[in-house]
């Protein structure tokens, strides 16, 4: 029997047709049989406010500090803006890593793959991914030791329903989720 993993996600984008949200849509048609991927609603996470976290954060913010809490891993799939972490992206890892807010740090020891998409032709959002995964180390969160998957050239990657449209891409993205199923089972143990 294959052991099935779960992992939430979220894109680090509030568009609601974002190039990132596209292919986080892509990743979970995507996802190799033992894995499932749930995309994370993040529309109403407010910024991070130490009075607001104080005084109890709001009902969005628990509810996407227990999803990761209950998940297996997660799948953050971000922008990257001037060259670096947007943020949107950074805001969610700031919350998810709280100590003193219910159910308190939900990254520590948590398997994270790290994905982009960029409008660039040249760029594939490798700097974003470095430093979301410098970030996410403070709070004790278990990056994939590999790269991740990084996209350039926007729009022309998807097709008008958005789904990749590059055989060799889709190859590399099913790679990436795989690789990903393994590291959650090996931490897993």
């Amino acid at each position: 029997m294959i052991n099935c993993y779960k992992v939430v996600a979220f894109a680090g984008s509030l568009r609601k047709e974002s190039l990132n949200r596209t292919l986080l849509r892509c990743a979970i048609s995507s996802a190799p049989e033992n894995m499932t991927i749930e995309q994370l609603d993040i529309h109403d996470v407010p910024l991070y406010n130490g009075d607001i976290e104080e005084q109890g954060p709001p009902k969005s913010v628990i509810d996407f500090k227990e999803s990761i809490a209950a998940a297996d891993g997660l799948l953050i799939v971000t922008p990257e803006y001037n060259y670096g972490v947007p943020a949107v992206t950074k805001n969610l890892i700031d919350w998810a890593s709280r100590r003193n807010s219910h159910p308190g740090n939900v990254l520590s020891n948590k398997p994270v793959a790290i994905m982009t998409v960029t409008a660039s032709p040249r760029g594939n959002g490798a700097l974003a991914r470095s430093q979301v995964r410098e970030v996410l180390v403070a709070p004790g969160a278990i990056p994939m030791p590999a790269a991740g998957f990084g996209l350039g050239g926007g729009q022309s990657n998807f097709d008008s329903s958005g789904n990749l449209v590059n055989e060799s891409v889709l190859e590399q993205l099913q790679q990436t989720l795989s690789a990903f199923a393994d590291w959650v089972r090996k931490l897993a143990v």
